[in-house]
C-alpha cells in the first residue's frame, strides 16, 4: 500500500513538470503539430496562447498565425490578424474578414471588413452598414478612423447626412487630440494629415448642402493662405483640394463633387 501511495505521490508531483515540458515542446517544435492537433481543445488553446505571445502582431507574424489556425481553426485573434493585414493590401480577402466577424463581433473586425469591402469594390452602401456596425459597437467615443470609413462610404452611397455627421465628429476628435501632450511627432503628423482630409471632405459636403459660409470657414481653417478652395471627391471617396484663382463664390470657397 505504501509503495502504491509513493508511486502515486511521485506521479502527482511529476505531472506539472511533464505538462510544462510538453507545452514547451509543443509550442516550439512544429513537428509535433500533427499530434498536438488531436489533443483536447483546452490543451491546443494553451499551446496557441504561447505561440501567440511569441509571435507578436506585425506583418512578420503571418507564419505563426497560420500555424495557430492549423491547431485551432476557430481562433478569433488569428482570423482578425489575417483580415487586418489583408484589408491593407491591394487585394483584400473578404472571406478572412467575414470569418473574423463571425467568430468575434468586435468593432475592429467590422472596421477591417468594411475596409476590405471598400477596396474590393463592394456596394458602398453595404460597406457603410459594416462601418456603422464598427462605430455603434464601441462603448464610448469611437475612433476617428471608424468614423472616417462610415462617412466616406455614406457619401458614396448618397447618405450625405450620415457622412457629414461622421466627418464632423472625426474632425472634432482629432482637433482635441492635437491639444494632448501624449502624442509623438510622427503621431501628430498623421493626425494633422487625417484632419485635413476630414476638412476637405466637409468642404464638398457643405457646398452640396448650400452652406457656403460654413464651407468657406472650413476652407480657411484647412488652407489659411488660400482665397478659394476647389475640392473634389474621387470615385473611392478620397477628397482633394486645390487653390482656385476665381473669387466668385461669396464665401470665398468653391467645391466640385465628382460623383463615383
Amino acid at each position: 500500500m505504501r509503495k502504491v501511495l509513493l508511486v502515486l505521490g511521485i506521479t502527482i508531483l511529476c505531472l506539472p513538470m511533464l505538462f510544462v515540458t510538453w507545452l514547451l515542446l509543443a509550442s516550439r517544435w512544429q513537428k509535433m503539430d500533427p499530434s498536438t492537433a488531436h489533443a483536447p481543445l483546452f490543451l491546443r488553446q494553451t499551446v496557441v496562447s504561447v505561440i501567440q505571445q511569441k509571435a507578436g502582431y506585425n506583418k512578420n507574424s503571418s507564419p505563426a498565425f497560420d500555424r495557430i489556425l492549423r491547431l485551432d481553426p476557430d481562433n478569433a485573434v488569428a482570423w482578425r490578424y489575417r483580415c487586418s493585414f489583408s484589408a491593407q493590401s491591394d487585394a483584400p480577402n473578404l472571406k478572412d474578414c467575414e470569418t473574423a466577424v463571425k467568430l468575434d463581433h468586435a468593432p475592429a473586425d467590422y472596421y477591417h471588413l468594411g475596409r476590405a469591402q471598400e477596396l474590393s469594390g463592394v456596394d458602398p452602401c453595404v460597406a457603410e452598414k459594416t462601418y456603422t456596425q464598427a462605430v455603434t459597437g464601441t462603448s464610448s467615443n469611437p475612433q476617428p478612423g471608424l468614423l472616417d470609413g462610415m462617412a466616406r462610404t455614406a457619401l458614396r452611397c448618397g447618405n450625405i447626412g450620415a457622412s457629414r455627421a461622421g466627418f464632423e465628429v472625426a474632425l472634432a476628435t482629432r482637433q482635441k487630440r492635437l491639444t494632448q501632450p501624449k502624442w509623438s511627432q510622427n503621431d501628430l503628423v498623421q493626425i494633422r494629415k487625417n484632419l485635413l482630409a476630414d476638412q476637405e471632405s466637409l468642404i464638398v459636403i457643405y457646398h452640396r448642402q448650400h452652406e457656403d459660409l460654413l464651407a468657406g470657414q472650413t476652407c480657411t481653417a484647412a488652407h489659411p493662405n488660400w482665397k478659394v478652395c476647389s475640392c473634389n471627391i474621387d470615385a473611392k471617396g478620397a477628397a482633394s483640394c486645390t487653390e482656385a484663382k476665381s473669387a466668385t463664390p461669396p464665401a470665398s470657397t468653391r467645391s466640385h463633387f465628382a460623383a463615383p
